[in-house]
């Protein structure tokens, strides 16, 4: 199994290089290679598309304009669950230029402030943006008419100011709207004298918003509650938690007869249950350490018709075999119960993070702000590197 974003290989230990992303597990999305880049203090996503070099501006024959149009490694739906589940993207937009004019601002009149040059970013083929990397959106600036030190102050962007001598508007994107760069067009490029070059780099993310979404549970009979859990014949759950406590639920839902729950039955094993009908099925793995380590371990609870399983931390996965025949559809009505049990007994105590059911996020946050005896984030949390850690401690 692959992890699901590059801040999760490198809270696994690695370093930079090349990585399968699954954004969503046994979602349908397929997983995407991308390169994870770790040397900085925030770890970046990098989807590359087939031109991020700077490149010279040729019109064709008979053109007035250049268009250019940039395909990505990564499918639609890949770039766009990257990009959602990150918490900041971004994406170099520069223009090189002599006597190339760009978004032509300001202009004295209306009718002659079209800009001479735009892009198409954001999701499917991209809508129109006529603002530059630095820029605020719908600005029709760059950013140097942003920070006030364009070389011509009366235009918004250097290469507006039409000088025969090179100069460059650049700088990155960032609002994850109008993001990936889909394609450029490129108007002021046949006066004579004119050139200029292009670069739009990489698209670029970090921060993935899943991983550190967390809930602390201070009380046993503390819990959150969701909608009815749907896997009737497939389910797909992962987690991380920490405690102090030797037991507890993590989560339940129930049915008529039918259940499912994951528990932390002793201070050393967990429990996968479940009931579709032909009795109780139980999957366990025992860490032969303690779990009540306050330290973050990994669960991964799968089931199908034919068997479930459960994967602690990097122990080997258990397995059991489902009946071959009988009943197979997991048949749910209760709302499904985080940090807790219908009966409100055995639930868990300490922090639970990064719950994934069949690859959709759980924003345990959102709920745990309008739920008492539950409370956002986690005690001790730490969601940054290298703030307080030497030596390449890992916080």
């Amino acid at each position: 199994a692959y992890e699901r974003s590059c801040e999760a290989y490198k809270h696994a230990g690695s370093t930079s290089g090349l990585f399968h992303i699954d954004v969503d597990g046994s979602g349908p999305i397929r997983p995407q290679l991308v390169y994870c880049n770790m040397t900085e203090e925030n770890t970046w996503m990098e989807i590359q598309h087939n031109n991020t070099e700077l490149t010279q501006v040729r019109a064709a024959p008979g053109a007035n304009q250049r268009s250019v149009h940039f395909d990505y490694s990564a499918r639609e739906e890949q770039l766009a669950a990257a990009i959602g589940q990150s918490e900041h993207c971004e994406q170099e937009l520069s223009y090189h230029c002599r006597k190339s004019r760009l978004l032509n601002t300001p202009a004295a009149c209306v009718s002659e402030g079209s800009p001479f040059s735009w892009w198409l970013g954001g999701p499917g083929p991209g809508h129109v943006q006529t603002y530059w990397g630095g820029a605020q959106p719908g600005s029709q600036q760059c950013a140097c008419g942003l920070q006030g030190d364009c070389i011509d102050p009366q235009h918004y962007c250097n290469c507006d100011a039409d000088r025969a001598e090179w100069a460059q508007d650049s700088g990155p994107l960032t609002h994850k709207d109008n993001l990936p760069v889909r394609a450029l067009l490129l108007g002021d490029i046949r006066r004579p004298g004119s050139e200029a070059a292009y670069r739009v780099g990489p698209l670029r993310c970090h921060g993935d918003k899943n991983f550190w979404n967390a809930a602390f549970f201070d009380k046993e009979t503390s819990y959150l509650h969701f909608p009815t859990f749907h896997g009737e014949l497939s389910a797909d759950i992962s987690f991380l938690f920490k405690t102090t406590a030797s037991s507890g639920v993590f989560l339940e839902n129930l049915g008529i007869k039918d259940f499912i729950r994951i528990e932390l039955s002793s201070s050393s094993q967990v429990l996968f249950s479940l009931d579709v009908g032909n009795g109780p099925l139980e999957v366990r793995v025992d860490s032969g350490v303690p779990l009540n380590d306050n330290r973050w371990h990994r669960v991964r609870a799968e089931r199908n018709i034919k068997e479930a399983s459960l994967q602690l931390d990097d122990l080997p996965t258990a397995t059991q075999k489902a009946p071959a025949e009988g009943h197979f559809h997991l048949q749910l009505n209760s709302q499904l119960f985080i940090g807790g049990t219908a009966s409100r007994q055995k639930g868990f105590r300490g922090c639970i993070r990064s719950l994934q059911l069949n690859g959709a996020p759980l924003d345990l946050e959102e709920r745990a702000r309008i739920t008492p005896g539950v409370r956002p984030g986690c005690p001790g949390h730490c969601g940054s590197y290298g703030s307080f850690c030497q030596n390449h401690g890992r916080c």
